[in-house]
């Protein structure tokens, strides 16, 4: 499996999130709107893509649930998404985006 630096820091600073907590697309955008140093992917158009990537590849999973506002499709971190995460941030503390490179991370197995 082949990512891009700047991928590999969008899948680190969205992992990061989701590692917290399980979150909808909507609040993934507005957590990062908040932190300005995220605002590049801090967008409908950016994001969306960016998590149906991180689907296809096993690093998260969704649902749907129902809330008070109506369905909500919600986003949580997968067994073989932590790992990539780990690796991440071994190789990338202080989300330096050209610190991001392959080794270990680029090779993380399907868990």
């Amino acid at each position: 499996m082949k990512i891009e630096t700047s991928e590999k820091t969008k899948f680190l600073i969205i992992l990061s999130l989701l590692e917290h907590s399980e979150q909808t697309g909507f609040s993934l955008i507005k957590t990062m709107e908040r932190k300005h140093e995220f605002a590049f992917i801090a967008q409908d158009a950016m994001i969306y893509p960016v998590l149906h990537k991180m689907q296809e590849q096993g690093f998260i999973t969704s649902y749907e649930k129902q809330t008070e506002v109506g369905t909500r499709k919600f986003y949580k971190i997968r067994k073989r998404g932590v790992h990539f995460l780990s690796c991440l941030k071994r190789v990338n503390s202080g989300f330096l985006p050209d610190a991001a490179g392959g080794g270990a991370c680029a090779k993380s197995k399907n868990r």
